[in-house]
C-alpha cells in the first residue's frame, strides 16, 4: 500500500496492517485475537496504477489482442 492510499486510510480512522504473511486462517485468527502483526509492505513501487510513481518495467501480461494500452509499447 503506498503512502497516499495510508494517508486516506488515517484520514477515515481506519488502522491498515500491511506486511502480513502467512496462511489465511492464522491470519483471521490472528486478527480476531488482535495479535496480528505487519511488517514492512509487500508492495513494489510502481505496482498499482502508476500514480507518482513512473513504472520502469510492465508487470502486467500482454495480450496479443491488445485490450489495453500500454504507454511503453
Amino acid at each position: 500500500m503506498g503512502m497516499r492510499a495510508r494517508g486516506f486510510f488515517d484520514a477515515a480512522g481506519i488502522q491498515a496492517i500491511v506486511g502480513v504473511t502467512g496462511r489465511i486462517h492464522d491470519v483471521i485468527r490472528a486478527l480476531q485475537n488482535g495479535t496480528l502483526e505487519g511488517g514492512d509492505s509487500l508492495c513494489k513501487p510502481g505496482a498499482g496504477k502508476g500514480y507518482g510513481v513512473d513504472k520502469s518495467v510492465c508487470d502486467h501480461p500482454h495480450d496479443s489482442d491488445k485490450k489495453h494500452t500500454c504507454k511503453h509499447d
